[in-house]
């Protein structure tokens, strides 16, 4: 499908940002794909293919890059489409909004300074130019489309009914909100025994009624707020002495590097899944992100239709065993 601009990995951007596809050129080889009179060369598509290969983390083998190949050769052609319909539509994208694109890439990844930027640039093997051209490709590419597709409406039913769906996403793993006071020894630990004594006397204290805050003041350690923690992820000797405790007990004390720990269970917060309130708008995004896609895929069917398409998918299977894709 349509690629989005580049605003996360900057070496991913760069790279990619170095290679223009589709565009009007002079037939030297074997055509791949032609719409109208655009065109794409064997040579043009392996290396596309070689720059988005190289941007993957576990590059894929086999059937896998076959297939991974084959999705490739579908967005060239989908972009081949928007750009003839941008060409029609006499559609352009000024420099004020390459700028401002740039701008946001250079902020994100703190490049501010004009040295740094130019050095990752030349560590990409790019010119500002060649960057320029890859982010007027693809906003052309956006602009295209948005001119034919209005913003899909999601309503709150269809969030919450693709949250029902979904509900397993949104699971929570039982937790344990916890607290404690910790005091420190001394480096050699020569003082760990009189701590510790220190810390049972709190202990104790606490447990009897007095007030968790004020002895530990009195013991020279204050309380900690630790957050809430999947029980899971906690120790096993902590699981452990946290297992028979009610909300507001305490542990032990507890041997603990550079010094002895006590631990209050503040509460207990059992297994769920996150309120519907809080991953409602990220539902929302994705909804309106697939609606957007399927607008997109239909938009590209129906000028596929008009236009004259021509796709060499014999050349293709060739590109793709070479590479050792089945």
């Amino acid at each position: 499908m349509l690629h989005r601009l580049w605003t996360g990995a900057l070496a991913a951007a760069l790279a990619l940002a170095g290679v223009a596809w589709g565009g009007d050129r002079e037939l030297v080889e074997a055509i791949l794909a032609r719409v109208n009179d655009r065109i794409v060369t064997v040579s043009d598509f392996r290396e596309r293919l070689s720059v988005e290969l190289s941007q993957q983390p576990s590059p894929p083998e086999g059937e896998a890059l076959g297939r991974f190949a084959h999705s490739l050769f579908d967005t060239v052609v989908e972009e081949m489409i928007l750009l003839e319909r941008a060409r029609e539509k006499k559609l352009t994208i000024d420099d004020e909004m390459v700028d401002k694109a740039i701008g946001e890439l250079r902020e994100q990844n703190k490049l501010q300074d004009e040295a740094a930027f130019k050095a990752a640039l030349a560590s990409a093997g790019l010119t500002e130019q060649a960057l320029r051209d890859r982010y007027r490709h693809n906003m052309l590419l956006q602009r295209a489309v948005q001119s034919e597709i209005k913003p899909t409406e999601i309503t709150e039913p269809e969030v919450r009914e693709r949250y029902e769906a979904d509900k397993e996403k949104y699971r929570v793993p039982a937790k344990v909100e916890l607290e404690q006071v910790f005091l420190p020894t001394a480096a050699d630990g020569s003082d760990r025994r009189q701590v510790m004594r220190t810390a049972q006397g709190l202990v104790e204290r606490v447990r009897g009624g007095a007030d968790l805050r004020a002895e530990a003041t009195l013991a020279g350690g204050e309380i900690q707020e630790l957050g809430a923690i999947p029980e899971a992820d906690l120790r096993e000797e902590l699981q452990a002495l946290l297992k028979p405790l009610p909300d507001n007990g305490l542990t032990d004390p507890l041997e603990a590097a550079g010094g002895v720990q006590v631990v209050r269970l503040v509460r207990r917060i059992p297994a769920g899944y996150r309120p519907f309130e809080e991953v409602e708008e990220s539902i929302r995004r994705q909804l309106s992100q697939t609606a957007y896609q399927e607008q997109t895929k239909g938009m590209v069917e129906r000028l596929k239709a008009e236009y004259l398409v021509e796709i060499h998918e014999d050349r293709l299977e060739m590109i793709i065993a070479e590479l050792g894709g089945v």
